[in-house]
């Protein structure tokens, strides 16, 4: 009778454990270092797929869900500086390595975007923090405010109506800060075309 094989006195996990290293890609959770990067997370066959970490050289870190090797579900985007601060970029949902769904995105001015995404860019319903203290809240297509929308100026000025291309375009009224004045008219790229503007009541009348 042959003498039982070094496999055969082994429990399967430690089997399996030892196939992995030695292959270097079967799946499961394991880390892994490569040129500009360490990813630590799950993985299907070569590729991140569940959830993980995957850092860059740069100082860019995804944490979040992947799926065959690309960013895809709820995932964060920050970048760590070489002073120790944390600098925090998107947080939201993925699909196939584009912002897509809804999410936040922190831009390096100050302003803040919370809203739907489709391929990367502003689309959909979303709200704009601008770093001057101006909000906008509408319609956005393309990265671009388009469709109806608020716009609040930091000046206290405030726009009600149609946007085209990032712009004041078609119908809207318009309320001065001084909130005595209301303009009705119609925009073509920022630029008031017609309008017709209240006036505030002599109250010696």
């Amino acid at each position: 009778m042959a003498p039982p094989h070094l496999t055969d006195l082994l429990p399967r996990s430690v089997i399996a454990d030892m196939s992995s290293r030695t292959s270097g890609y079967s799946s499961g959770v394991r880390s892994q270092r490569y040129p500009g990067g360490q990813y630590q997370g799950k993985w299907l066959g070569l590729q991140p797929h569940g959830f993980g970490v995957k850092q860059t050289s740069s100082g860019l870190v995804y944490e979040g869900h992947w799926q065959k090797g690309q960013r895809h579900g709820i995932g964060s985007l920050r970048r760590k500086e070489h002073d120790g601060r944390t600098e925090r970029i998107y947080v939201g949902q993925w699909r196939e390595n584009r912002r897509s769904g809804e999410g936040k995105q922190f831009y390096p001015d100050g302003s803040v975007y919370f809203g739907q995404w489709l391929a990367n860019q502003r689309s959909g319903e979303g709200i704009l923090w601008q770093a001057d203290g101006g909000i906008f809240v509408g319609e956005w297509l393309r990265d671009k405010m388009h469709g109806k929308g608020l716009l609040i100026t930091a000046t206290g000025n405030r726009y009600v109506g149609q946007f085209e291309g990032g712009c004041k375009s078609g119908s809207g009224v318009f309320y001065h800060s001084n909130g005595q004045r209301i303009q009705h008219g119609f925009w073509s790229k920022d630029i008031c075309r017609t309008s017709l503007l209240s006036l505030p009541q002599d109250k010696n009348i």
